[in-house]
């Protein structure tokens, strides 16, 4: 009953949004955005850095999702995590300072059982976004994860797929 009250919320949350069917399902993924956009777009998605930086206690991280669409380089979403520095795994945290990895990917790697909560969604004619929190345990031995992450994705990239743009 739990899960059916929270499906209800999040529907009634994109039905503030004209939004179409495939800005529906990115927006209300509650996987790796990196893994769903690399399905999405027929082509890996890869995490390039466009800033990192200490501050307060927190992390801060400014990324684009980049892919090879259609032989063109496109940016398919930017993101913009703030990851606090204490409570978080050590490790997790040190992974994200390497920047190698995307963050779904870093978790998953290290081992981590995450949840994702949605917090908001946006939508206008250029693009459409949402903010959510990922928390987690790790499975095996100690460890915790806790970060807000706001997403943006450009409406006419999507469009392409779509066949509209």
């Amino acid at each position: 009953m739990l899960e059916e009250k929270k499906i209800q919320e999040l529907l009634e949350k994109l039905d503030r949004y004209e939004l179409n069917a495939l800005e529906r399902i990115v927006l209300a993924n509650d996987g790796t955005v990196q893994s769903l956009l690399s399905v999405i777009f027929r082509v890996p998605v890869r995490v390039e850095i466009i800033a990192q930086m200490e501050c307060y206690n927190n992390l801060y991280r400014w990324v684009k999702l980049v892919a090879n669409y259609n032989t063109i380089e496109q940016t398919v979403a930017l993101a913009m995590s703030v990851i606090p520095l204490e409570g978080n795994s050590k490790d997790f945290i040190d992974g994200l300072k390497e920047g190698k990895l995307g963050i779904g990917q870093l978790l998953s790697l290290l081992g981590f059982v995450t949840k994702r909560e949605i917090l908001g969604f946006y939508s206008d004619n250029l693009s459409f976004a949402r903010v959510y929190r990922i928390t987690g345990n790790k499975t095996k031995g100690e460890g915790k994860c806790e970060l807000l992450i706001t997403e943006i994705f450009p409406k006419e990239v999507y469009k392409k797929i779509e066949g509209r743009g």
